[in-house]
């Protein structure tokens, strides 16, 4: 679906986020991250879980997270937590501006793509993929229950970190 080296099924989109994303804090030392405020609570659970530093920035405000990325040691390890579709408001991400301070900061992206999966981009893979962005992107999460009409939900991303969440999640173990 997202043309990754592997993925991983979890029994739902809100255990895929929480051990991922805690996981994530285990397996890449030192790691902050970078979310927005708006995210969806499996997001901020698996953020706060993990007990890794953090920041909070302004809801999609490129101006505040590009602050935080500035503050930040160049090679600290960082991930960049958003979603594409915020359902709550009906606003999509600045997918393209995430991507470009990502790699101008040295950020590792993380995209929750539930709101879109299924219903956007080619063969339902998101609004990342429909606007050509997909491939900027390291971490993709989504659910299978919504659009797809099943249970679960995933993350995909290259093999080496599958491998390491798969090994490491207790929340996939």
């Amino acid at each position: 679906l997202h043309k990754r080296d592997a993925a991983l099924v979890f029994t739902s989109g809100y255990v895929s986020n929480d051990a991922t994303l805690m996981t994530l804090a285990k397996i890449i030392p030192n790691l902050v991250f970078l979310s927005d405020e708006l995210n969806h609570a499996s997001m901020i659970s698996g953020i706060r879980n993990s007990r890794a530093q953090k920041y909070v920035y302004r809801h999609l405000d490129m101006h505040h997270l590009e602050e935080i990325l500035q503050s930040l040691d160049i090679n600290q390890p960082k991930i960049i937590a958003f979603e594409s579709a915020y359902s709550m408001d009906g606003l999509i991400s600045p997918i393209e501006k995430i991507c470009e301070l990502a790699k101008k900061y040295n950020a590792m992206t993380y995209i929750d793509e539930v709101h879109s999966v299924g219903l956007y981009g080619e063969r339902g893979a998101g609004i990342a993929n429909m606007l050509g962005f997909e491939d900027q992107i390291d971490i993709i999460q989504g659910t299978l229950a919504k659009a797809f009409g099943v249970i679960g939900g995933y993350v995909a991303a290259s093999a080496e970190i599958i491998d390491a969440i798969r090994l490491t999640a207790s929340g996939f173990i």
